[in-house]
């Protein structure tokens, strides 16, 4: 991540955060925050291992920053802003969107951890992921690894369509196939294809489907999410959108 992308995250920050300068120690430069936040995330290392320095901030200080903007809804504001930006114009008029989750293991437990059917049974979390077709991941909520797709889709769909002028189809697999599913996609004049259960391959999702799997490996390319290591839930939420966060702040500003 080059200085203009801190730069440009932080800056959304400042404006939605308006913090005022009051008396005592001046807090730490949120282009630091934001800086050790993406290496932290990048890399996988402990908290303990954050210490405060030129240009980075502490692991305390980062946690207390995450808390704060958790309570504020701030990082999800920030990734729909940069989405927007990375959106504008004319091809905003009507997106298309896919759906999958992946797993990772959780041996620390915690928060939203539960036995994972696709890995023995041992404790694990899923990630569900919402990206547009042309790779611009636009939503993603954590649960435990048990959780069925499907009922989380109501919650993928809003945070979707909040960051979306419009959809115009959606794609996902078998895993979403659901009556009710389809009614909201139609109640909202979304073209659901959704695969149905027990039909055979072949249908052509998969070439299109291909964004949300390489939107999921993106995700898991950062080592603090390849892995559960934190237990609070909000954590592990916020580390997420953080992660979107900075996959479409490159795009906007790769350098």
């Amino acid at each position: 991540m080059g200085p203009k992308v801190a730069e440009l995250v932080a800056g959304i920050i400042e404006r939605i955060e308006d913090r005022g300068h009051g008396p005592g120690r001046p807090p730490v430069p949120t282009v630091e925050v934001v800086e050790t936040l993406h290496f932290f995330v990048r890399e996988g290392v402990q908290w303990r291992e954050l210490r405060a320095a030129d240009g980075c901030s502490s692991g305390s200080t980062l946690r207390r920053r995450l808390d704060e903007w958790h309570s504020m809804a701030v990082l999800r504001r920030v990734h729909a802003v940069l989405v927007r930006m990375a959106r504008s114009g004319p091809d905003a008029a009507a997106w298309d969107v896919a759906l999958d989750s992946c797993s990772v293991r959780a041996k620390r437990g915690g928060e939203l951890t539960g036995p994972n059917p696709t890995d023995r049974g041992k404790p694990g979390t899923k990630y569900h992921v919402v990206v547009s077709t042309d790779g611009i991941p636009l939503a993603v909520v954590p649960s435990a690894a048990n959780v069925h797709d499907t009922r989380l889709f109501p919650d993928l769909l809003r945070l979707a369509q909040v960051v979306c002028a419009a959809i115009g189809r959606l794609y996902a697999d078998a895993g979403y196939d659901s009556t009710d599913n389809r009614w909201l996609c139609l109640r909202d004049g979304i073209q659901p294809h959704i695969r149905k259960t027990g039909e055979p391959h072949g249908s052509g999702l998969g070439t299109i489907r291909c964004s949300v799997e390489h939107g999921c490996a993106w995700l898991l390319a950062n080592k603090r999410l390849d892995r559960r290591h934190d237990r609070l839930g909000r954590i592990v939420l916020a580390l997420l959108t953080a992660a979107c966060i900075f996959i479409v702040a490159n795009r906007i500003s790769p350098f």
